[in-house]
């Protein structure tokens, strides 16, 4: 896990022959505020799968760019216009609808296990945070440039959390190093950076809002690919699907 975090760090490196940016006081406030925000939302996420069902907790992830909506007009003072809005509030609906195990649970069950369920509330509180991260993101973009800040930020989190791995479990550190487990995690890490570098571009460009909706289909692409590949049944998916593909189209023409 640490080595494929290294990698996906490390292939960010080239960023730098872009030069450096000046950097201000917001710059830095955004990166460390980032780290801390960051570091909270991903140990409540692990902690709140680890306590509640999947069908419960998944669902309330893909809740992150409805409260982007609040926090991104609090930290970088962007309001989505109302076809953008209703375009958020489709694909949220319809990647809710896809993660959702809908056969054996009610719809609505994971907002109702929110206080009965302590992982639920966990990874809602943890959709909370992410929504912020994001906000971060792009206002230490805004304050640098994407190919600066994806150099400088996955080396500076790679720095800070392999430390701290290594003292957690050093035997599962050490093995990491194995010729074997070094050329399959290195291939993840790079198609991983290439995924940070985009999402980092976008966040110049678009509202951070709506780049987190659509970045938040990529369930829908794992749909298809178990499709393709594993040949999983997705019937059960065209219906989530068309509302997520409506909902891009909206965000389309309110980004125009």
């Amino acid at each position: 896990m640490c080595f494929y975090f290294i990698c996906k760090r490390y292939t960010t490196f080239t960023s730098f022959l872009f030069g450096i940016p000046h950097l201000d006081k917001i710059f830095w406030i955004a990166v460390v505020a980032r780290i801390l925000v960051d570091t909270c939302a991903f140990t409540l996420y692990v902690k709140g799968i680890q306590l509640s069902p999947l069908s419960l907790t998944i669902p309330m992830i893909s809740l992150t760019p409805l409260f982007l909506i609040i926090t991104s007009f609090l930290i970088n003072h962007l309001l989505p216009n109302f076809l953008g809005v209703a375009g958020v509030f489709t694909i949220v609906f319809g990647i809710y609808f896809l993660n959702f195990d809908h056969d054996t649970k009610h719809i609505l069950s994971p907002f109702f296990s929110i206080w009965r369920e302590k992982g639920v509330l966990y990874v809602t509180l943890a959709a909370i945070l992410f929504s912020v991260v994001v906000s971060l993101q792009k206002l230490a973009i805004d304050h640098s440039n994407p190919y600066f800040y994806t150099a400088f930020f996955q080396l500076l989190w790679a720095t800070c959390l392999t430390p701290v791995v290594y003292i957690v479990n050093r035997q599962g550190f050490l093995k990491l190093f194995r010729p074997k487990m070094m050329k399959e995690l290195f291939p993840a890490g790079a198609f991983d950076a290439v995924q940070n570098f985009a999402e980092n571009l976008a966040l110049l460009f678009g509202l951070p809002v709506y780049v987190k909706a659509v970045g938040n289909t990529n369930i829908l692409f794992s749909s298809i690919f178990g499709w393709i590949f594993f040949k999983e049944k997705i019937h059960k998916h065209v219906i989530p699907t068309i509302i997520i593909v409506i909902g891009i189209i909206l965000i389309t023409f309110a980004q125009k």
